[in-house]
């Protein structure tokens, strides 16, 4: 999701704090939609319905909240992560992962961007 370092023991830490984001958060993975779970400075999780067309590794991403008239287009990013979050029973038909995603280097415009988004439209530390 963000840039992590591992340390003896197995424990993590994060470069940037992660906050969870207000529901209707959207990001597009690409030309694949899905829903932003949580963000920091350094990258997001974003959970999306996979259909036939799939994210790549390699990934240029737009962030949408409709509430706040907010779009921040070409984000450079790469996968970091991929998991199944298929809600429900094991025979659901809608097959959902969640997509961990390092933001790439970004301009000052973008960083500043993603920091008014980070202030006004999340509701906390994840």
């Amino acid at each position: 999701m963000t840039e992590k370092a591992e340390i003896p023991g197995g424990v993590e830490r994060r470069r940037h704090r992660r906050y969870r984001v207000k529901e209707g958060a959207l990001a597009f993975l690409g030309t694949v939609p899905g829903s932003i779970s949580d963000i920091s400075e350094g990258g997001l999780a974003v959970h999306y319905v996979v259909f036939e067309k799939q994210p790549g590794d390699e990934l240029q991403l737009d962030i949408f909240f409709g509430r706040d008239d907010f779009y921040l287009t070409d984000l450079p990013g790469r996968k970091v992560s991929e998991a199944d979050s298929t809600p429900g029973t094991t025979f659901s038909r809608i097959r959902v992962r969640r997509m961990g995603v390092q933001f790439g280097e970004l301009t000052s415009e973008q960083k500043s961007r993603l920091r008014y988004f980070i202030l006004h439209n999340t509701l906390g530390v994840a």
